[in-house]
């Protein structure tokens, strides 16, 4: 009678328990870091749910979920916008991109429910990694494409921003609007190209960089101007990157 009684007991603490540890979770509520974000989606999801998910082989399990929980969750948790608790615990990790940061939780959380060792630093290794060769490759592309243009060169300007007005888009629709420029230096550091504009089918010129500019103070990043739009016009002589010109004019 005793030892059935203390049976009873704990199953009434544990499922006590468990109802308070879920119930401090608010609607909508955003983790603070890893752990916290296990907790909140073992609360969160059904018994079925976390069945059905820790019974697939993991990679299989992850990727079904990237399109759909794995949105949500970049979405709904700050991960794009990177201003949430749970973003800035993984960019203080090294990882910065969101659809690491859910891959990580959801490979996690399989594992968490399969009661096996998350391996968390192995994880962001991985990614690291990945990233690593990622912009080695995209620094070796950036290379050859930057070594086929040659001084005197005349370049066929690209529009890769906006166009300066809406006739000028017109006429590009239709190829008639050609802007061509003339290499007058290369940086093979910082792979930027000095032209000097020769031809445009539009007296304003073109549109050479569109952007948000930033000044650093201290360790932020403080904005200082919303969309600043950088012009050349036919004449005018500028540094700019590359890959807004084709070398095969």
């Amino acid at each position: 009678m005793i030892a059935k009684l203390i049976v009873i007991l704990t199953l009434i603490t544990t499922s006590l328990f468990a109802q308070t540890n879920c119930d401090k979770y608010p609607e909508k509520y955003i983790p603070i870091d890893l752990n916290d974000a296990l907790n909140y989606l073992d609360c969160l999801w059904s018994k079925s749910d976390k069945e059905g998910f820790k019974k697939i082989p993991e990679n299989e399990a992850v990727n079904r979920l990237h399109l759909g929980t794995g949105m949500g969750i970049r979405n709904s948790w700050g991960l794009w916008k990177g201003d949430s608790k749970i973003a800035k615990y993984f960019h203080d990790l090294g990882i910065y991109h969101p659809d690491d940061m859910s891959g990580i939780i959801l490979t996690s959380f399989h594992r968490y429910l399969n009661k096996t060792d998350i391996k968390l630093d192995e994880q962001i290794k991985f990614y690291k990694d990945y990233w690593e060769k990622t912009k080695l490759a995209e620094s070796a592309r950036e290379h050859i494409e930057f070594n086929e243009f040659y001084l005197n060169d005349t370049v066929a300007f690209k529009y890769n921003y906006d166009f300066i007005s809406m006739q000028q888009e017109n006429k590009f629709m239709y190829d008639s609007c050609i802007a061509k420029g003339l290499v007058i230096a290369k940086d093979t550091i910082y792979l930027r190209l000095q032209i000097r504009l020769i031809e445009s089918c539009d007296e304003n010129g073109i549109i050479i960089s569109k952007g948000d500019i930033y000044n650093k103070q201290g360790t932020k990043w403080i904005l200082k101007e919303k969309n600043k739009i950088d012009t050349m016009r036919i004449g005018e002589t500028k540094w700019t990157n590359y890959d807004i010109w084709d070398a095969k004019e």
